[in-house]
């Protein structure tokens, strides 16, 4: 592999790594306030799907919203 090549697979992964942990700690998180609105629902309600899609979506249009900033202007620095 040629020295700028592989400069320039490294600083992809370098820059790729922090957007990965971000990641991984968001989708954690969003699962665990999933559980606990899970957990606390009261015994005798049902919840229509677009409850339970809503939990998703606007914590989802957020991160979307930033990988596109990533993949817009995420290597230049």
């Amino acid at each position: 592999m040629a020295p700028s090549l592989r400069r320039s697979v490294t600083d992809a992964v370098r820059n790729a790594v922090p957007f990965l942990v971000i990641t991984v700690v968001w989708i954690v998180i969003t699962l665990a306030i999933y559980g606990v609105f899970l957990a606390t629902k009261p015994s005798g309600v049902t919840y229509e799907p677009w409850v339970h899609v809503s939990v998703f979506a606007v914590p989802g249009v957020g991160f979307l919203g930033h990988v596109l900033q990533q993949a817009l202007v995420g290597g230049r620095e």
